[in-house]
């Protein structure tokens, strides 16, 4: 069944902030530990880890009952266009401010955040030419060739060539999974 428009915002939020909070826990466990406090790094990677688990619970039912696709091209689209902004923007506030250290280390983020975009929207074009090939032009072609071969006599080759139109139909269809699970 698929999700309520706002109980998939809610749930992208939500996963957005428990990313956030693993990250941020870990980070400073890492801190800690440096300062050579182990005990209290423990006990921030652990609830980091309670964090991830929340983060991927969450995840996992996003991809469940949410079309991949489109949860993907929301990706590309924020990756590329609003994230990119949002560095840019406080790129510019640090250069105003005097920081140009902070300026040049986010306008080279925003870079790779315009890479990990068109990357991924590359891959799910990728899959999707693969898959739509598979599917409509191989299956297509041994089937076209199986019947030449039965024509001419050959029933073991239209035998092997049907099996085979078979296969490249699952394969065609294992992509699309892929694709969506992505």
């Amino acid at each position: 069944m698929a999700l309520g428009k706002e109980t998939e915002m809610g749930l992208k939020e939500l996963f957005k902030a428990n990313a956030e909070d693993y990250l941020t826990l870990t980070f400073l466990a890492d801190k800690l530990e440096a300062l050579g406090r182990k005990e209290e790094a423990k006990l921030l990677r652990e609830k980091a880890r309670v964090e991830y688990g929340h983060a991927m619970g969450i995840f996992e039912k996003l991809l469940q009952n949410a079309d991949v696709t489109k949860l993907l091209g929301e990706f590309v689209k924020e990756e590329g266009q609003e994230h990119v902004a949002e560095y840019d923007n406080v790129a510019m506030k640090a250069k105003e401010e005097g920081h140009l250290d902070i300026e040049k280390m986010l306008c080279s983020y925003a870079e790779q955040e315009k890479d990990i975009a068109e990357s991924t929207a590359k891959v799910l074009a990728l899959l999707s030419d693969f898959a739509r090939e598979e599917e409509m032009e191989h299956v297509s072609e041994y089937n076209d060739v199986a019947m030449k071969a039965k024509e001419e006599g050959h029933a073991d080759i239209e035998a092997m060539l049907c099996a085979y139109a078979e296969q490249e139909k699952q394969i065609a269809e294992t992509v699309k999974k892929v694709a969506k699970a992505l």
